[in-house]
Formats: structure tokens, sequence, C-alpha cells
């Protein structure tokens, strides 16, 4: 390592320990000041280093988990953005502590849009592409502009092995023939169609095919436009799995089990789109040789996510937070809270920061509605974008009462504990979550 890298990183890990002392978040700034003080720094903190990327529109952060807690337990050193910080600044910070001279894994979320950048400084052995669903319009478009991004992305990683959700038109476009992808996927036998006579869900992105703009007709739906699809009027098609779920035993709010052929797996969170991000972790272990038990090991022992279905108990509340930033996200948690069978208390926080996406008529492509098949005790809206949450679940009709206004940011504890259930479904977006973290004391 050069004087300057070595400075440099000792530069950033002093600038890590002082806002740690302090209570404050180090996840970006030390790797910020670091790459702008050597430009190279990546360079020196990759050193025998194998290198697993994950991105895609959601899921990103729960498959980094779900791997990571695999992978531990096999390799001695492994390496993460926890907090999920998935830009260039962050993942600098998350590898400052890995040592040059040693043998490491780093399985690093990265941003669908700095895949390009991060390819640039850290090539990677193996990336993972999870979905691709209308996000943040105002900065990436539609979807297509994000499916442009991965493979411009790619170009710069082009020896790396792909693992890409085969259940997802869009990754079978002709672009993907380029690299060596490999495909996983969920086709539960019992729930298989003969024919291809089914539709995408409604408002679904990406369902005309790419080579005749025929609507895609399917065998099995699993959500959204995912599942096994074939275009009726030419030779457009899923591709071959590599690994697949079968049979999905358990569904529940806190746990799921499912079969990989004769294998058996449980992780503790519920929904289908976090067997999704487990099979999409279970894939890259395979590709790696880890053991059943290995595999089967690290997925139940990890836990919550802050922000994805993060179970908290608060003023003797049992309270669960979960991160929603488009309509896809959003239906999928809305499926789960439906296993709900107790009364429930319901807080949604909108904001429109860039890092939320400025951009929030998404709330309106949401199934709010099917809300109404709940007990729904109370609800509470805030955020900088209030007004437009209280209307949009006043449109849902999902609730008698009177939906009520606050300020979360000094509020939320009397709030929580004045609710009127025992367990409270808290909706944020990605800012306010951030803040209501930290005015709980969680971070």
């Amino acid at each position: 390592m050069s004087l300057k890298s070595k400075v440099t990183k000792q530069i950033a890990k002093l600038i890590r320990f002082s806002l740690k002392i302090t209570n404050h978040k180090a996840t970006s700034l030390p790797g910020l000041v670091a790459y702008k003080l050597d430009k190279n720094i990546l360079d020196e903190l990759s050193q025998n280093t194998k290198f697993i990327f994950v991105t895609g529109t959601n899921g990103k952060t729960m498959t980094t988990h779900f791997l990571t807690s695999i992978l531990r337990e096999h390799f001695d050193e492994v390496f993460t953005n926890e907090s999920g910080s998935n830009m260039i600044q962050g993942i600098i910070t998350s590898l400052l502590d890995n040592p040059p001279k040693k043998n490491t894994v780093a399985v690093l979320e990265v941003d669908e849009a700095n895949l390009v950048r991060v390819g640039k400084f850290l090539k990677a052995d193996y990336v993972v592409f999870t979905n691709i669903f209308r996000d943040q319009m105002d900065r990436f478009g539609e979807i297509y502009n994000i499916f442009d991004k991965l493979m411009k992305g790619m170009e710069t990683i082009s020896h790396a092995k792909i693992l890409a959700n085969g259940d997802l038109p869009i990754f079978a476009y002709e672009e993907m023939k380029k690299y060596d992808t490999t495909y996983f996927g969920i086709r539960q036998e019992d729930k298989i169609e003969d024919d291809y006579s089914l539709d995408a869900e409604i408002n679904s992105d990406g369902i005309l095919c790419p080579k005749c703009n025929s609507v895609l007709k399917y065998t099995t739906v699993n959500y959204s436009s995912l599942g096994d699809f074939t275009c009726p009027s030419c030779d457009f098609t899923s591709k071959d799995l590599t690994y697949t779920i079968n049979k999905i035993d358990k569904l529940e709010a806190n746990y799921s089990k499912f079969r990989l052929g004769n294998e058996s797996y449980e992780i503790n969170v519920g929904g289908l789109y976090n067997i999704y991000n487990a099979l999409a972790a279970l894939s890259v272990a395979k590709e790696l040789g880890l053991s059943y038990d290995e595999i089967y090991q690290g997925l139940k022992k990890q836990k919550n996510v802050f922000g994805r279905q993060e179970v908290l108990n608060i003023e003797d509340k049992e309270v669960v937070i979960n991160l929603v930033k488009n309509p896809t996200g959003l239906n999928q948690i809305i499926d789960l809270m439906l296993l709900e069978e107790e009364p429930i208390s319901l807080i949604h926080l909108l904001n429109d920061k860039y890092a939320d996406g400025t951009d929030i008529s998404w709330i309106y492509d949401g199934s709010y509605e099917k809300l109404g098949q709940l007990q729904i005790k109370d609800i509470y809206v805030s955020g900088l974008r209030t007004s437009d949450i209280k209307r949009r679940l006043d449109i849902a009709e999902i609730f008698e009462g009177q939906i009520s206004e606050f300020d979360y940011e000094n509020e939320i504890k009397g709030i929580i504990k004045n609710s009127k259930a025992k367990k409270i479904y808290i909706l944020s977006t990605y800012t306010a979550m951030l803040r209501l973290r930290e005015v709980l004391g969680l971070s």
C-alpha cells in the first residue's frame, strides 16, 4: 500500500471513530473524504478480495444480508456495507478494515445507477440482479432506463458471472446473452397452469415482448410480472432456471419455509419477495460451492434488517417498520400485512427528498384498498407529503374514522403509546425511516 493510501486510510478511520463516539452515522462521510483524498483508494482496499455485487430495484439490502449471513458460515472474513449505504463512499467505508494481505470476501449492495462507477474501481466475480421495477421516476425513468444502466455497468465488469431473477421478463432480453448468466426463480408445482393462459398483475411493468410487442402470457404469476412467461406470437420466453423453488410450505408474517428440490430451507421473515431474496443469496452460495448445512444455517440465522420488517418493542407495543418506495414493493408489504389476524394501528410516513424520489405518484398505483380487509383501529400520517398520503388513504376507504396528521419527529413516541392496537405497522419512505430511527434512538 502506498504512503498516500496508508495516510488516507487512517484519516478515514479517524473520521469514522469520531462519528461513532459522538453517536453519528459513520457510513458515508469517511469514504467520501477518503475518495477525495485518494481517487485510487479502492485499488488498495480491494486486494485479495472476491467481490459479489447485489443490485436491482427491490431486495438489495435483504439479499445482501442473507448472503453475508450464509457466507460467514464458511469464510473467516466477510465484509459488507451493512447499513445499505450503496454509493461509492459507503462502499469505501465498508472496506476500511479489509486486510490487504489476507484472502477475503465482500458482498456489496450497489445502487443500480452506480454499478458503472463502482465497476471501474472494483472487479466483481459475481453480480446478482434481484429485479427491476418502476422506482424513483425522477431519477431513473422507466424500467428500460434502469436496465440500460445495469448493462452499461456490466460493460466495466464483463468477466463477472450474473445471477439473475429468471422470472422477470426484462432479464431475458437479448442484451443479457453477452454475459455468463445463471437464472433462479419460483415454480410452485401446485400453482402452475397447463398452458400459458394467465396475465401478469394489473399495472405490472415490462410485460410487452421486446421482439414483437405482444402482451406476454403466463403459466404462473408469483407477483407483478414475475413468473413463467412466454410470448404468444414469437419465440421470446422464460429462460431455463438453474435454481428453482418448487414448493412453499409456509408463508407467515414473520416466517417462511420453502423447498429447492428435496432441500428444505427456513427464513425468519415473511413475504414472497423475501423468498426471492433468500433464493438469490442461496444461488450465489451454491455457485461458490457451499454445503446445504452452511446455507440452511446462514438463512435461518439472518434476522430482520432495519426498516425491512423490523420488529421492535416500544411502549409495550409490537412495532413493525417497513420501507416503501415504489408500487411493487408496497403491494408486497400490503399482501404481507393481510396475513395479520389481530387488529392493527397504521402509521404512514411519506417524504419526497432526492433519496426517496421526488415523484410520489407511485402511491396511486399501490393497492392500499386491500388494507380494508384488516381490522384497523386507527391511522396516523406524517412526513413532508402528509396531505398527499392522507388523501390517498381517504380515497382507499379503508378506515371509517378520522385519519390523524402528526409531527413524527416530535410526537412518534406518544402516538405509539396511545395507539389503539397492540400491533403497529409503520410504512415509511427512506429518509423518513432514517429520521424515525434516530428519534426512536435506534441509530
